[in-house]
């Protein structure tokens, strides 16, 4: 059996070597995005973001999802209709649609909640939680973790401090690298988050990988195609337009393309959690004998 001491050891070992300054790269090109420290390279990415000041409104859209259910079931859904609707921090709205119409998941949550339902012949099923009740990058046997798929979209500003302090920033010849440091049950450091940074404009995050302390992957995201919202001009915010994301330990993957993304022009609530739903329910956190009614389909924000 391996050694766990060792694992950290080597985990440890592998973010100290990662957090030497390689400046023996030489010069990069003028417009190449050149960062001293860790909170410089936090402001330059919170900076973009923070100029987002309502709800975003993505679509069209096209979405393939596979996960497998507590069973070892495998469901797919392959190429749908999506929209995604989203104002930070936490208020969400991603509706997944058949192509002869009518929703077959969604993903929803709010300051308070968080959802996720599917409804196929194959499975018809609410999952929600309180997030002050899920442990943090966690996705507590969720199809899709609600919490890591919102880091992973990158439309909210990242947190200036974690457990461990500010995170340490990598500097080498290609990209740079955000390194968020926490600790394990035995004191331990190890990097928990990686965040790559693209050094061509906009300078945006790139990939985004989530460890856990022995060092398993826990996400692996990458993001593409950055552009400014619509109408904004080459000054507005500029956020990815397609994902590419594995949670490789819950057998879940999700790819995203985005049409277009622009401010949401309509006043109408969108992350309310549903009331009504006569399908399974399952109570992240909680008991399984809790019950509730849940999501109203027929109408579309």
């Amino acid at each position: 059996m391996p050694d766990p001491t060792a694992s950290r050891r080597r985990v440890l070992g592998t973010g100290a070597g990662l957090l030497l300054i390689n400046l023996m790269g030489g010069c990069p090109p003028p417009d190449r995005l050149q960062l001293s420290d860790a909170r410089q390279a936090l402001n330059h990415v919170n900076s973009n973001l923070e100029k987002v000041d309502r709800a975003l409104y993505g679509g069209p859209a096209r979405v393939s999802f596979r996960f497998r259910n507590a069973e070892g079931h495998d469901h797919r859904f392959i190429g749908h209709p999506a929209t995604l609707i989203f104002e930070p921090p936490r208020c969400l709205y991603f509706d997944i649609k058949h192509s002869l119409g009518g929703s077959v998941a969604r993903i929803g949550s709010n300051d308070e909640r968080y959802w996720i339902w599917v409804d196929t012949p194959e499975l018809r099923k609410l999952w929600w939680g309180y997030w002050d009740e899920v442990e943090a990058g966690s996705g507590g046997g969720l199809p899709i973790p609600p919490g890591l798929l919102l880091d992973a979209l990158m439309m909210r500003p990242l947190a200036e401090r974690v457990p461990g302090g500010l995170p340490a920033l990598l500097i080498d010849e290609n990209p740079y690298r955000l390194l968020f440091q926490r600790f394990d049950m035995d004191g331990w450091p190890y990097v928990a988050r990686e965040i790559v940074l693209d050094r061509r404009p906009p300078y945006q995050p790139i990939e985004i990988i989530d460890r856990l302390p022995d060092g398993r992957v826990l996400m692996h995201a990458t993001l593409e195609k950055y552009r400014p919202l619509e109408s904004s001009g080459e000054t507005g915010p500029h956020t990815a337009r397609r994902w590419v994301v594995h949670w490789p330990l819950d057998e879940t993957e999700m790819r995203l393309d985005l049409d277009r993304v622009r401010y949401r022009t309509k006043d109408t609530p969108f992350c309310e959690f549903p009331e009504q739903w006569d399908g399974e329910v399952e109570q992240i956190g909680a008991p399984p004998s809790a019950e509730l009614s849940a999501p109203t389909q027929e109408r579309t924000p």
